[in-house]
């Protein structure tokens, strides 16, 4: 708290004669001002305040970093589940694949049996379409014309 004393003269006959005066004040937060130290005091208080306010910024931007971290680590996490079980669908689909087209002879496989029906006379709207394959894990053993 700020004690203004508009007439300099008096206060300092109060200092002559109470030499404890000022430190009185200040043990009980209250701060003696004249004329003459108003403007710098009021100046310090603003600059202690705007310090004090940058000091709870930045403890608020620690706080918050803190949190984004830990949710990045967490986002992190969940895309090498992902990419997991994407390495797990595509191991499931070339197993898939390979049981479509993988035999001893290429006659075999599912899709040669299956054509071998239809040149047997089997009555069928449609033709099967053309495998891809992967140069990571080719279909072992496809090619179209064994069909």
């Amino acid at each position: 708290m700020l004690l203004f004393v508009p007439i300099e003269p008096a206060f300092a006959i109060a200092l002559k004669e109470d030499q404890r005066l000022f430190l009185d004040a200040l043990d009980q937060n209250i701060v003696l001002v004249t004329t003459s130290t108003l403007l710098a005091t009021m100046r310090t208080v603003s600059y202690i305040w705007k310090q004090e306010k940058q000091k709870r910024s930045v403890l608020e931007i620690a706080r918050q970093s803190g949190l984004l971290y830990d949710r990045l680590c967490a986002f992190v996490d969940d895309l090498k589940n992902v990419g997991a079980r994407i390495d797990q669908a595509q191991e499931s689909w070339h197993d898939a694949m390979n049981k479509l087209t993988d035999a001893k002879r290429p006659g075999d496989t599912l899709i040669g049996r299956a054509e071998k029906i239809k040149a047997l006379g089997a009555k069928t709207s449609r033709q099967l379409p053309d495998l891809p394959v992967y140069p990571s894990r080719p279909v072992s053993g496809y090619k179209p014309s064994d069909r």
